[in-house]
């Protein structure tokens, strides 16, 4: 027989009160730092859509001004620039809103769960470990919302500011074919 195969050789099977409690508290350290990120790029969609927004609103305030001086194909370079980033402003907008901004459902450790804990049986409990696994339980599922909560704001994100630098970039594009003509 093996030593792999040899039951003499496995590892104790009894539980270790430290680890275990060592194990929640850097459970409840991912959190936090999962729920950190996710706020941090719900901040940044926030900057892009109002960013987006006031770069859409000049452009939608100050559009029909140099119409009058231009004419032929300058005219039509300008206009379908700035027709391409207003759409493309508009949807950095609405994809932050969207994908950044939108309010989650978010599940976390129920007030339930920790009304239990203050409760006789987990009170009298022998094995404090079987509270921690309990709120290891509990810790995963909360981390495995705020993963998923960051990564759609990450990619709302990413997109969003995809679709404002190209708005910005068509912005440029119909001023400096402005400029260009007047001087």
């Amino acid at each position: 027989m093996t030593k792999e195969h040899d039951n003499t050789s496995r590892p104790s099977t009894e539980r270790n009160p430290q680890a275990i409690s060592w194990y929640v508290e850097e459970a409840q350290r991912l959190l936090e730092d999962q729920q950190r990120r996710a706020e941090s790029l719900r901040t940044r969609g926030g900057q892009i859509a109002g960013f987006g927004a006031a770069v859409l609103a000049l452009i939608g305030s100050t559009a029909t001004r140099p119409f009058a001086i231009l004419d032929g194909s300058t005219r039509v370079v300008v206009g379908v620039a700035l027709i391409a980033a207003a759409c493309l402003l508009a949807t950095a907008v609405a994809i932050a809103i969207w994908g950044a901004l939108r309010p989650r459902a978010y599940a976390a450790i129920s007030a339930e769960e920790i009304t239990n804990y203050a409760s006789e049986p987990f009170l009298a409990e022998p094995d404090p470990w079987r509270v921690h696994v309990r709120s290891l339980v509990a810790l995963h599922c909360a981390t495995a919302d705020a993963q998923e909560a960051g990564n759609l704001a990450a990619e709302a994100v990413e997109r969003s500011l995809g679709a404002f630098l190209a708005g910005l970039a068509f912005s440029l594009l119909a001023l400096v074919t402005l400029l260009v003509t007047l001087i």
